[in-house]
């Protein structure tokens, strides 16, 4: 055998260094993979920032505000958009989404996985993260297609994707759940079919009789299967209330009353503004569900019962979210776990005399944040700069130690994680459509700008301009007013 001399190493000893040096790069990958955080991922569906934490001190939420004590609270963080589907679309890819609500289509039709991930749970998985979800975190309940609930809607993204359905039997009926395993909505053709319902309950059972209960049950259950394992984890929760139907036990309905709850600060359209471009009828309580007094009409007694029972079931998933963050305290793996709360977008408590979300306004873009961090700084001290959806994306990648794909929206918060006073980005952008019209927002520090356009001709239709300094509620439009502001904004938008 050969000896190495002067430098030149033999073949033998080369090839058995290799060896050495293949087995310690593995050994390392392998040690970096232990080392990585997990991530306890909280999707709340149609949460508005009515915490409080958020300074609404009449809400009962208890558990999220102690993970506001524990972590990072932005305070202004925007959505893509103000709907369901293309809101969770934007957080899982990093994309700017405007009106698709199947992104994921050409995705679940190819033969291979592509080179690209398709989410940042697609990404982790590769990583050697064991991904799991739970309820809604994408589009669909339980993460799979109906009717067959067979086929991820996310592909190649989920070691597992699931959610409880106890006895409302399918994912979908569990979402728009009643008390007893009846469910509603008169536009979702896979629960469309059962007897129109008013779109809140309170019957007086327990937690788990309604289905929110359940995927916390579910969710305990894997926290105690993962923290097993070796290796990272991701696990992504997904809790359905305060989406409608208003669904929650009664003890919830209780902690809040009539006289109490009260209306909205400011209850008409906003001045200089033409409501049929920039608001709706309330279509989704008052026509997805039973509403006797007929499309987008409220009187004052059927608005304080709404925003009762939207406060009701703010409580209840609080409720819930508690059980699964104190169930991740005593496995320990607060010690290990990076924790984001996160909702798609906000809602109208009769704001502007609407309920429901789909606008361009602050009350529908703005959302809850929250990230925890082990040993992060500052614990409790609020971040006021300004945060996207888009941004989650490569900030979980990296806080993990984990390279994101070119060309994502947005940018990572770590220096806001890590410093709560880092001034944030310059201005946080959502899209809606309505009718014929595409309406365009850009958010800044001072001003929140929206630009309406005629799809087919490209026609502007509408600007407003709301000063935030003067006017936090988006009470007056002063486009005409500022025409230079709307000239500078009109050129970052």
């Amino acid at each position: 055998m050969k000896t190495c001399r002067y430098g030149v190493i033999s073949w033998p000893l080369a090839r058995g260094l290799g060896v050495v040096v293949a087995m310690l790069a593995a050994a390392g990958a392998a040690a970096a993979e232990r080392s990585r955080p997990n991530v306890l991922l909280i999707c709340v569906d149609d949460l508005r920032p009515e915490l409080g934490c958020y300074g609404c001190e009449h809400i009962k939420s208890p558990n999220i505000d102690r993970l506001a004590r524990e972590g990072r609270r932005f305070t202004r963080h925007y959505v893509e958009v103000a709907v369901c589907g293309p809101s969770r679309c934007s957080l899982l890819t990093g994309r700017r989404i405007h009106d698709s609500w199947d992104v994921w289509g050409p995705a679940r039709k190819l033969a291979r996985e592509p080179e690209r991930p398709v989410s940042f749970a697609h990404q982790f998985r590769r990583a050697g993260y064991r991904t799991v979800s739970i309820g809604k975190v994408s589009h669909e309940p339980g993460g799979t297609m109906p009717p067959e609930y067979e086929t991820h809607q996310v592909p190649f993204s989920w070691d597992v994707a699931t959610g409880p359905t106890g006895p409302w039997k399918t994912p979908w009926a569990a979402f728009f759940g009643y008390a007893g395993g009846s469910a509603y909505n008169a536009v979702i053709r896979w629960v469309k079919d059962q007897p129109p319902r008013l779109p809140f309950e309170g019957a007086d059972v327990p937690d788990e009789g309604y289905p929110d209960a359940l995927n916390a049950k579910l969710a305990i259950e894997q926290l105690r299967d993962l923290a097993k394992r070796d290796g990272p984890f991701l696990l992504a929760v997904g809790f359905f209330k305060p989406h409608l139907p208003h669904n929650a036990p009664k003890k919830y309905w209780d902690l809040y009353d009539s006289e109490e709850v009260g209306m909205a600060e400011f209850g008409r359209a906003p001045e200089n503004v033409d409501p049929a471009i920039s608001l709706h009828n309330s279509f989704e309580p008052t026509t997805h569900y039973h509403w006797p007094s007929g499309p987008g009409v409220f009187s004052r007694e059927e608005a304080v019962r709404q925003r009762r029972a939207y406060f009701a079931c703010v409580s209840y998933t609080d409720a819930q979210i508690g059980r699964v963050l104190d169930e991740y305290r005593r496995l320990g793996l607060d010690e290990s776990t990076i924790v984001v709360l996160w909702s798609d977008h906000g809602w109208h408590l009769g704001d502007y005399g609407i309920f429901g979300k789909a606008t361009n306004f602050e009350v529908a873009t703005r959302s809850p944040l929250i990230v925890k961090v082990p040993d992060m700084p500052q614990p409790g001290e609020p971040a006021e700069g300004l945060a996207e959806t888009v941004d989650v994306y490569p900030t979980l990648a990296d806080l993990c130690g984990l390279t994101p794909p070119e060309g994502l929206a947005g940018t990572s918060l770590r220096p806001m994680v890590e410093d709560p006073s880092h001034p944030g980005k310059d201005a946080a952008r959502s899209f809606f459509r309505r009718g014929q019209y595409d309406g365009n927002a850009l958010r800044t520090d001072r001003y929140r700008l929206v630009e309406w356009r005629h799809r087919r001709t490209g026609n502007v239709a509408q600007v407003e301009l709301y000063d935030h300094q003067a006017d936090p509620g988006e009470t007056r439009n002063v486009a005409v007013e500022k025409p230079e502001v709307v000239e500078k904004l009109l050129g970052m938008l």
